[in-house]
């Protein structure tokens, strides 16, 4: 089928949208800097590393020999360009890059650390090879791509572990535990985006740009779009890189330009849905790191759950890569776009959208089970069990779980669940498991309810 390309109307209103949204001035975000004098550590076997030969005019070298080479699990490498650590064999080598040449790399990870090359010199061209490394030598700057509020984060209370969604998420693994929150290494860090798609309380957040300068970009976007006549828009987003090949597999699109597609979260996608976007289409031809798009996943199962539950096309909401069928990707119905306002709030802006995709509906459930694993839920208590300790209140960080006040009781307030599991690792007798669920009437869901009672 070939692509549908926008016509004299559509293409008037194209433009007047992105004439308006050329006006808007992201807040700008803080930069990380790098400062690499040029010192060179190779690591492989000893043919690999004769094979290198001389370091590039303006590089020092060192390297660690396969021979005398440990297993890998008692090689560590830390840092980033400029500053890493290697320990090997209780020996600590500093250095400002890598060149690994073993056959498995050492580090593993999807994104490698910035400075840490890979390469098989059977099949790369060598001078290439030692010209790009000459050319990480210097002072490089780029943006710090994260905001984190401690206060907001769901990963432990009081040595309990809870949500580990962005640990298990991030390409770069850049993102470690420290107990009781987490700890982000801005060096590390390369604005892959998933953790902040996948946190459910919006404490880690994306910064490049911040989730309230994309989310007002879109809503003026698909506000002056149609302003200016045009009708329902399909949106896409993609990176710069894939921008030009966006545009070319859905001609009639309204382009959203991101660093990362990956993130690009629910409460996003439903926005755009709401303010009157017939469709929403993630755009990447199999660039994201494996490990963004396996945890891209469970977002999008759910918010495809929810659509369909609410009667709407199920893939109105939609990731296109290499393999996908644009033909089979449905659109929304007639619905009156939302007049409601961009919040900074996570949870309130997929709230906000959320309940207006209900008012719109035809028909719909009070309810919706939610794979497992989502951010949105209730907790289940065996009453037979519970003691009324409160421990599961105190270790509650959505403040979902609340006591009594005077009252010996346990209330539960759904809205704010955030199904990150510390309820059930502190509470010392067992009595509560999560279920994820999301209640689509409004009131209910913010409507706090009574778990257990003294009697």
């Amino acid at each position: 089928m070939s692509p549908v390309f926008p016509s004299k109307n559509q293409s008037q209103a194209r433009q007047a949208a992105y004439a308006a949204t050329s006006t808007l001035k992201p807040q700008p975000t803080s930069i990380v800097a790098y400062q690499s004098r040029g010192h060179l550590l190779l690591i492989g076997n000893p043919q690999s590393i004769d094979a290198f030969g001389e370091p590039p005019e303006g590089l020092s070298l060192e390297s660690i020999r396969g021979e005398g080479l440990p297993h890998m699990a008692d090689i560590t490498i830390q840092g980033a360009l400029g500053q890493f650590v290697v320990t090997v064999a209780g020996q600590t080598i500093k250095a400002d890059l890598i060149l690994d040449l073993m056959p498995r790399p050492i580090l593993g990870m999807s994104l490698k650390p910035p400075g840490y090359i890979t390469a098989d010199l059977s099949r790369q061209n060598l001078q290439h090879l030692k010209h790009t490394l000459s050319e990480l030598r210097g002072t490089f700057e780029k943006p710090r791509y994260f905001d984190y509020n401690e206060s907001l984060c769901a990963h432990g209370r009081s040595g309990k572990k809870g949500c580990t969604r962005c640990l298990e998420a991030c390409p770069a693994e850049a993102i470690t535990s420290q107990i009781n929150k987490i700890q982000v290494d801005p060096y590390r860090c390369q604005g892959g985006g998933i953790c902040a798609t996948v946190c459910p309380s919006g404490a880690i957040r994306y910064a490049y740009p911040k989730p309230e300068d994309l989310l007002t970009q879109l809503r003026v976007l698909i506000l002056s779009y149609l302003k200016a006549g045009g009708s329902a828009p399909d949106l896409i987003f993609a990176t710069e890189e894939q921008q030009q090949r966006a545009q070319q597999a859905l001609p009639s699109a309204l382009l959203i330009t991101v660093e990362e597609v990956a993130s690009v979260g629910p409460e996003v996608w439903l926005s755009a849905i709401s303010w009157g976007a017939r469709s929403v289409r993630l755009f990447d031809l199999d660039n994201m790191p494996p490990t963004s798009r396996q945890a891209l996943e469970l977002p999008l199962a759910m918010v495809q759950t929810l659509l369909s539950t609410m009667n709407y096309p199920a893939t109105a909401v939609a990731l296109l890569t290499a393999s996908s069928e644009l033909i089979t990707c449905s659109v929304m119905p007639d619905i009156t776009p939302s007049a409601h306002a961009v919040t900074i709030e996570k949870r309130q802006a997929f709230y906000l959208a959320l309940d207006h995709l209900v008012t719109q509906a035809e028909k719909t459930n009070p309810q919706v089970t939610l794979p497992s694993g989502s951010i949105f839920g209730e907790v289940i208590l065996d009453q037979s069990r519970c003691t009324l300790c409160m421990a599961c209140v105190s270790a509650c960080p959505g403040n979902a779980l609340q006591d009594g006040r005077t009252q010996p009781q346990l209330g539960f307030l759904e809205a704010n669940c955030l199904q990150c599991g510390l309820c059930t690792s502190t509470c010392p007798e067992n009595a509560i498991h999560l279920s994820p669920r999301l209640l689509l009437d409004h009131e209910q869901r913010q409507t706090p309810r009574i778990l257990h009672e003294e009697t």
